[in-house]
């Protein structure tokens, strides 16, 4: 972990520097005058120092000076940070040996030189192993649900143990969601049983993604020929199109004694019009019809429906290859020859079928999974990623409609302190408690409480002016200092209280949502440095 050493003798300032740093990722060091700072440089060799230049016992400049006199400490870049913008103050920092220079108070174009100063660490953030552990099994869902070629002979001889392997897939995405569950209940979840869960799934989902694409012609011996392995009922509604009243007959006939459930039609207008008001499992489609042909027909129902979310089987007469390759690449999922040889007919119809549920079954734990990867582990409520992304979502909606958006950013005040004097579990239960209590205060649906970053919360309030956004952080505000957590350590009150700092934008197409970040930043700066338990603005852009 990329370490800094921040030099700075005023609490204010490094406190507020020091949670920045802390958010993006790196490890702090903190240092109240030069004397100390040099003792920590030479101790620890961080990899970056941040030196105030107006520091007691031993100034910024004599600090540096002799930092760059020692051997030891004499590599190490140091940015000068002071309170004064002159041309000056530049060059005499430059002179003693800096490497660059940045005035208080630091906004967050700050951040953006760190990185520039720092680029083997751009990017790099904390995260926990539970996020790590979902952000893997999002990306394996990812990946299985990827199109792969498949066909189904000699698939039992390949994987004789597949139904059992599925099996146990949706047992275990079961386990996941009853765990999902109980993280709602708790905060802390058992992280054993996950990882198990979806080392589990990783063994199995990249097995059964790794089928090789083979011989159409195996088909028969495709699927077992046990009638109670045939699809039921509840997970067999059949749409069958053929012009030839003679042909529905058959097939609706032979397809219901497996279990199918058979809606038939005659044309392919009044198969689109089915497909407006029912839900099927699987299409028969015949490819040449009068008036509108199966290939008319097969491309306005890829126009709506992905060969994933609503396979199609096309049936034809003609057994040349150029009517296979034809209607598999307008979006066929496979075909059969007429007349029917209905053992293959039954076990293409029964893949395609199973492959549906499944592939919806994938799709509806991968949302369950990524929904879960947005909320924050300790609090319950959004996590930074979930922040950043709806931020971004309001922001480009804000641009095209002119609205603007208002962000709170929060702050719990001396609460280094209330963990060093009441411990980290009680520090803990008081983040839960203000996370409720920010989340209770909001009263609309596209209203966002997140965590921002250890101590730290946010509010996005879309489509919300200045004055209705200092309305709502003050009622934050008031419900918090309400809920009278005790703070033996607090300057302000012997109360939890909070701080908060807010600001509106109307976004354009020339600025990007960190300027409202950096603005309602300064808010809060604005509100600390003014004591704190209050409300801070610069106002709206």
């Amino acid at each position: 972990m990329t370490q800094i050493l921040l030099v700075e003798d005023n609490e204010l300032n490094r406190d507020m520097l020091s949670r920045r740093l802390i958010r993006r990722g790196y490890e702090v060091l903190l240092a109240v005058d030069g004397a100390e700072g040099i003792a920590m440089a030479q101790t620890h060799h961080p990899d970056l120092i941040l030196m105030d230049m107006s520091l007691p016992i031993l100034d910024g400049w004599e600090a540096t000076r002799a930092l760059r006199a020692d051997d030891a400490t004499k590599t190490i870049p140091i940015i000068a940070l002071t309170a004064h913008a002159m041309e000056g103050e530049r060059s005499k920092a430059l002179e003693a040996g800096c490497d660059d220079f940045d005035t208080k108070p630091v906004d967050i174009g700050y951040t953006e030189m760190l990185q520039e100063d720092l680029p083997t660490v751009c990017g790099k953030v904390l995260a926990t192993p539970l996020q790590t552990l979902l952000d893997d099994a999002h990306q394996m869902l990812t990946t299985i649900n990827r199109p792969t070629p498949l066909t189904v002979g000699r698939f039992d001889a390949l994987f004789p143990d597949w139904r059992g392997k599925m099996a146990l897939i949706e047992a275990d995405f079961n386990h996941l969601n009853a765990l999902i569950q109980d993280h709602w209940q708790s905060a802390c979840p058992d992280i054993e049983k996950i990882h198990t869960a979806i080392g589990h799934l990783r063994v199995l989902l990249e097995t059964l993604s790794a089928k090789p694409a083979i011989d159409l012609g195996d088909a028969a011996t495709a699927l077992p020929r046990d009638p109670t392995e045939a699809a039921t009922p509840a997970e067999g509604h059949l749409l069958v199109i053929d012009d030839r009243a003679e042909n529905l007959e058959l097939m609706q006939r032979r397809l219901m004694r497996e279990g199918y459930r058979i809606t038939t039609c005659n044309s392919g207008y009044e198969a689109l019009a089915r497909l407006e008001s029912d839900n099927f499992d699987g299409i028969l489609l015949d490819w040449l019809m009068p008036g509108m042909t199966g290939k008319e027909v097969l491309g306005k129902i890829r126009s709506k429906f992905s060969a994933h979310e609503l396979p199609v089987i096309v049936v034809t007469a003609r057994h040349g290859s150029d009517t296979i390759v034809e209607a598999l690449t307008c979006g066929a999922n496979d075909y059969l020859a007429k007349p029917l040889d209905f053992p293959v007919a039954l076990a293409r119809i029964a893949t395609q079928v199973y492959l549906r549920k499944v592939t919806q079954q994938l799709a509806e734990a991968n949302r369950q999974l990524k929904q879960f990867s947005y909320i924050d582990g300790l609090t319950a409520i959004a996590n930074r990623r979930k922040f950043d992304e709806y931020l971004m979502t309001t922001w480009r909606r804000s641009q095209q409609e002119g609205a603007p958006v208002s962000l709170i950013l929060i702050d719990v005040d001396y609460f280094k302190r209330y963990n060093d004097s009441l411990g980290h579990e009680a520090g803990d239960h008081a983040l839960m408690k203000v996370a409720k209590a920010v989340s209770a205060s909001l009263f609309r649906v596209k209203d966002l409480a997140a965590r921002y970053g250890g101590e730290e919360f946010a509010v996005i309030l879309p489509e919300t002016a200045l004055s209705d956004a200092l309305s709502v952080a003050e009622r934050v505000r008031a419900t918090v200092a309400a809920l009278e957590l005790p703070h033996p350590a607090s300057s302000v009150l012997p109360v939890v209280t909070i701080s908060l700092g807010v600001a509106e934008w109307r976004p354009t197409a020339f600025c990007e949502p960190s300027a409202l970040i950096n603005l309602a930043d300064k808010g809060l700066y604005q509100a600390k440095a003014a004591g704190r338990n209050q409300v801070g603005t610069l106002g709206s852009t």
